[in-house]
């Protein structure tokens, strides 16, 4: 019979979606597919964002003629495929062949390469928080002569800048990582409190 899972791993789950109460290899093999999904996903919006950055702080290099917003833009290239290099390396492992590991253990290791990802980014987001400010204080000069008021503006931006590349992206991201880790302690848990039912398995497609 499927193995029971204990309360906390029971928690994760329903809070995940599924079904907490059995931890069937049909389960595991479904989250194992959503959980590659998902990371797929979020990896082609940020390969998105960072060719849009690329591309918008590559071109401003020509446009504004001030050193500090020529660095940063130029800074924000390299950073970005930087990030993008990363984003192929950390593509989602072709699922094994039947019989090379169980359905549980592969699960297991797309938790920890999804947790891993989140440790990466929860720091990572501070090489672009540089940048975006070289280039802010730089564009704020050129025009800071025709229009006092803009200095305000750069003020509040990097002030923004600071809370959301310092802090929020961050503490998100740690705290993502932080939930899968719990969520692999806990799958540790349930598989050494009983065998998964292996009558049903069925190879990871």
């Amino acid at each position: 019979m499927p193995c029971e899972l204990p309360d906390n791993l029971q928690i994760l789950w329903k809070e995940a979606g599924m079904n907490p109460s059995t931890l069937s290899l049909d389960q595991v093999r479904n989250e194992t597919k959503r959980l590659q999904a998902r990371r797929r996903r979020g990896q082609v919006v940020l390969g998105a964002c960072m060719l849009l950055f690329a591309a918008s702080y590559g071109f401003s290099y020509f446009l504004f003629p001030d050193t500090l917003a020529r660095v940063g833009g130029a800074l924000t290239v390299i950073v970005c495929g930087y990030w993008l290099f990363h984003s192929i390396m950390e593509r989602a492992p072709a699922a094994p062949h039947p019989g090379e590991t169980d359905g549980l253990s592969f699960y297991r290791a797309e938790l920890e390469h999804t947790r891993d990802i989140h440790r990466w980014l929860s720091w990572r987001w501070l090489l672009l928080l540089g940048p975006f400010i070289l280039f802010d204080v730089g564009v704020g000069q050129i025009y800071a002569k025709v229009w006092p008021l803009i200095v305000l503006f750069v003020c509040f931006d990097c002030a923004l800048l600071l809370a959301v590349f310092a802090i929020w992206l961050p503490v998100k991201n740690f705290r993502l990582a932080r939930k899968y880790q719990e969520l692999i302690d806990a799958l540790d848990a349930a598989s050494g409190r009983g065998k998964v039912h292996r009558e049903h398995q069925a190879p990871l497609a």
